[in-house]
């Protein structure tokens, strides 16, 4: 059934957001919303909301653990277990495990030094304080918004005077320098540098889109110089976000580099406290993206990475820290494709680059030879050797043990799981790589400062996960924790099923899962759905026990009685390089003919699968292409829902790269366009945007809002003042709720 375009205004949380990035949704939500009166669909809407909720049934330490610097010891909270409530002492060498303070006690002691009785959290994040000696390590933590500290030796609970050189570790806008006796502090759009005694020893004031910004690992290991940046984002395209909160409209201009626009220019300064300079650093040329990725090992020099706007050149570059004198070090291009683009610049950047201990050598990553492997260069920008290879890649280097040619890696080298991401020791000489972890799924490991050894979390599709120490010579770990699963006991199991398919190409493998409803019944015929998102940075196929967000929708989404499709196509990474290479320049084109023939390959041994009612469901990217699938595949999917979409000529960092510069490869921005394609309309399309997205622009919506109009196309459209890129609180449960309705309008249940 065809429908008019409906506007849909929910006015809650109108006041806009305009942080540059928003996070995903939560898992604790607001609870899902009372029944309607006679709503024959809410107890579906109920289970299906049990099931997107599901990790809230788990309790796990959330809190990493953390490794006392000289010896083989590390601490953590216990959020399961016999020690639940408090910090445990483990010590790696001897297998001993001993709370740091029993619960209660430690309940009893903040209890008295606050001043009332308090409840412990369920998880309560720490650092540690080394202390000017090894007797002196403290906990410390913040609770009620006090900061307190927690003596390993004495085992006291004390309340922390603002004045405590720890109160800053607690804090992401202070950087304690090696020797504890100063700190580079932000302040708004300024930063300063404090001493001991609390005094301002240098300041700097920013203002509005030319702020100062202190990286992580700013300070030299002699605490004698810090780097800061300050970003500049005067010329930079700004985008509305409007407050509809009262009837007179307020407006937030946003910088936001779009397609073709200017970037934000990045200026980095090396700032010598003691003397009371800051001296800056001459630029790279071009327009790039830049990062500090931290310093050599004696303080010499600060390394900067610049990577060119089109994602197909990284620079390595060396900054003598005391004149601010720049020189190449190493540079690596790929004009067919790109070097880096947006997994990169969230995160790669940071597993890049890792010096080595005798100062002349530092490793990089690279894919030059078709798959992600580590390198071993000299700071001249010589290359000594490659250190792994295989046809598998290496997603980062853990750890380097203390002198010592032994490295660490987590790696996908075991070809029947090839998105296993497990750890290996490997030589700086080469040579075959050696396994470490005993079982298969994700690891998350933390490496002991000796490099003997290691913390590993690990999980897979159907174990939860459980928590181990290691040893890197190979001998057999032991378990310190694991998740409390029983609580789930009350859903009834809906496991994903493993599926495997053939690219449209006819040759490359795909992986995915299948979802189905609690109660599926083979005997019936179900409604299908494709939960995509595609995006060529990121891989949303489960491969852990919690998952990913995309698979928290799709096992929702089936409880409302769908089979759900969650694949990765070819262009998506944590492969080798000419799989995610597969759209580079036509990203759009290869995607959805990826989706429908996994969809079609999967129904032809499932009879249970309807493919006469097929629906396709994203957000963001995956808005994108939930239209895309609607547009270029209107014959298979009769339905689509797009969230937040996101469009061809939005941000640079996250087109350019993996499409090139417009100016060069116009055809393949034009090729994936949606908006070009409104015409192709035919099933029943829903579309919803917030109007404080700073992700995916509200113009996006509005733009292909109006070609489906001029093509006489008939479409919903839910808008939500005031949301960001992922709805929250009650628009959040508005918004899942939303989708869930309409795929049971448009589709129906099993027959």
């Amino acid at each position: 059934m065809r429908q008019l375009v409906v506007f849909v205004f929910l006015v809650l949380g109108c006041q806009p957001k305009a942080t540059a990035t928003q996070p995903k949704a939560t898992a604790t939500q607001p609870k899902a919303t009372a029944p309607a009166q006679g709503d024959p669909l809410q107890a579906r809407l109920d289970v299906s909301e049990k099931y997107y909720r599901f990790i809230e049934r788990i309790r796990d330490n959330l809190v990493a653990p953390r490794w006392l610097p000289d010896r083989d010891q590390f601490v953590y909270w216990s959020a399961v277990g016999p020690h639940r409530g408090t910090w445990v002492l483990v010590d790696a060498q001897q297998r001993t495990m001993v709370p740091v303070l029993a619960s209660d006690a430690l309940q009893a002691q903040l209890s008295q030094v606050i001043g009332q009785k308090v409840e412990l959290p369920d998880n309560l994040g720490f650092v540690l304080d080394p202390g000017r000696a090894p007797d002196q390590h403290r906990i410390v933590f913040q609770f009620q918004e006090r900061p307190f500290a927690l003596g390993l030796s004495d085992r006291r609970v004390v309340a922390l005077a603002p004045t405590d050189r720890a109160v800053g570790m607690l804090s992401a806008s202070h950087h304690l320098s090696p020797d504890g006796r100063t700190s580079a502090v932000q302040r708004g759009s300024g930063f300063a540098v404090v001493g001991s005694d609390g005094g301002t020893l240098l300041e700097r004031s920013g203002e509005e889109n030319y702020e100062w910004q202190i990286p992580a690992r700013a300070w030299s290991p002699d605490g004698r110089f810090l780097v800061v940046w300050r970003n500049d984002r005067r010329g930079v395209h700004k985008i509305p976000i409007v407050d509809y909160s009262t009837g007179v409209e307020r407006v937030k201009m946003v910088p936001y580099s779009k397609v073709g626009t200017p970037l934000m220019r990045s200026e980095l300064y090396v700032v010598e406290p003691a003397a009371r300079r800051v001296t800056q650093v001459p630029p790279a040329p071009g327009e790039t993206y830049d990062w500090f990725s931290g310093w050599r090992p004696d303080g010499s020099e600060a390394l900067v990475l610049h990577l060119s706007r089109d994602g197909k050149r990284l620079e390595l570059s060396a900054v003598e820290a005391k004149a601010g004198k720049t020189r190449l070090v190493l540079r690596e291009d790929r004009p067919e494709s790109f070097v880096g683009a947006l997994d990169f610049a969230e995160n790669g950047w940071s597993l890049q680059v890792t010096p080595l201990e005798d100062n002349k050598r530092f490793l990089w990553m690279s894919e030059r030879d078709g798959f992600r492997h580590v390198y071993l260069y000299d700071y001249a920008g010589k290359l000594e050797r490659q250190v792994t290879q295989g046809s598998f890649p290496v997603h980062q280097v853990v750890g380097v043990a203390p002198k010592a040619d032994a490295i660490f890696l987590l790696a996908s080298a075991e070809s029947a799981a090839p998105y296993d991401r497990l750890l290996y020791r490997a030589s700086l000489a080469g040579g075959d790589l050696k396994r470490l972890s005993p079982e298969m799924g994700i690891h998350r490991i933390t490496l002991a400062p000796s490099g003997r050894y290691y913390t590993d979390g690990h999980s897979t599709r159907v174990e939860p996960r459980v928590w181990d120490v290691g040893s890197t010579d190979g001998g057999a770990p032991f378990r310190y924790a694991e998740a409390d699963t029983s609580a789930l006991a009350e859903l009834p199991p809906s496991p994903p099923e493993p599926l495997t398919v053939l690219a449209a190409d006819g040759a490359t493998r795909l992986y995915g899962v299948l979802y189905k409803p609690w109660d599926f019944d083979p005997k019936k015929r179900y409604p299908v759905l494709d939960m995509i998102y595609a995006g060529p940075w990121i891989s949303v196929v489960p491969w852990s026990f919690v998952g990913t967000e995309e698979a928290r929708w799709a096992n929702s989404l089936a409880q409302m009685g769908f089979v759900v499709m969650v694949l990765d196509a070819r262009g998506t990474p944590g492969r080798s390089k000419a799989f995610q290479d597969a759209n580079y320049g036509r990203v759009g084109q290869t995607e959805i003919p990826d989706h429908v023939a996994g969809l079609q390959q999967a129904a032809a041994t499932r009879p249970y699968m309807d493919m006469s009612r097929v629906g396709i469901y994203g957000h963001s990217w995956g808005g994108y292409f939930a239209l895309r699938g609607m547009l270029t595949a209107p014959e298979l999917f009769k339905a689509g829902y797009a969230g937040a979409p996101g469009a061809l000529e939005e941000e640079a960092v996250i087109m350019e790269p993996n499409l090139g510069l417009v100016s060069e490869n116009k055809v393949g921005y034009e090729a994936g366009s949606n908006v070009s394609l409104a015409r192709n309309l035919r099933g029943a399309l829903r579309m919803m945007h917030g109007t404080s997205d700073v992700n995916a622009s509200f113009s996006t919506t509005m733009r292909m809002a109006e070609a489906l109009i001029r093509e006489g196309k008939h479409f919903e459209l839910l808008v939500m003042p005031g949301q960001p890129h992922s709805p929250e609180g009650q628009a959040f449960q508005y918004y899942k709720d939303d989708v869930r309705r309409f795929f049971v309008k448009e589709l129906g249940g099993p027959r």
